[in-house]
């Protein structure tokens, strides 16, 4: 078989004949070798989309944890007021009760204001006016959270186990309401 191949030579275009190359080829007379597969893929070091996957796994898992730590106070606190319900539901006094109530808002409330000194300086209505401006209630200026004020500090029969009660309900309320900012 005979090829004809244009080409230019010095500006000119000219061709020449050439013969195929082709001919029978005898493939079992050239060392040739199977087609080298390659190995296995490595399970590590991983790639790009699985390290990237691993960032954001740990970023949500550290979101997480801090809100987990963050909520641990609301959780004490609630932890104790629920303790306090229990005595007064099994008939313990008042009077023994309420400072408890009294300790653990002052402590939850100093814990999440943005001024625990201001806080740790209220007492009388003053107090109670703070309680009612972290949320939209006025449970204590006004309702059964008035007994927070004066029931700590009052005689043995001052206060009845519903009013305890009622307070220690208010005082549950008002930490669930709290919004976790720290």
């Amino acid at each position: 078989m005979k090829i004809l191949v244009w080409s230019w030579v010095n500006g000119f275009a000219s061709y020449e004949v050439f013969e195929a190359m082709n001919q029978e080829i005898d493939f079992s007379q050239i060392p040739l070798r199977d087609i080298h597969l390659p190995g296995e893929v490595a399970w590590w070091p991983p790639a790009p989309g699985w390290w990237l996957l691993l960032a954001v796994a740990l970023v949500v898992l550290m979101y997480f944890v801090i809100q987990y730590v963050r909520a641990y106070r609301q959780r004490a606190a609630l932890r104790a007021l629920t303790q306090v319900q229990a005595m007064l539901t099994d008939g313990v006094s008042p009077a023994e009760c309420l400072p408890t109530v009294s300790s653990v808002m002052r402590r939850y409330a100093m814990a999440v204001a943005n001024n625990p000194q201001l806080v740790a300086g209220l007492v009388g209505e003053r107090w109670l006016s703070y309680l009612d401006s972290r949320w939209d209630s006025v449970a204590f200026a006004a309702g059964p959270g008035r007994t927070l004020a004066s029931a700590p500090y009052a005689p043995e029969n001052a206060c009845s186990i519903d009013d305890a009660q009622a307070l220690t309900r208010v005082c549950i309320d008002w930490v669930r309401a709290q919004r976790l900012e720290n």
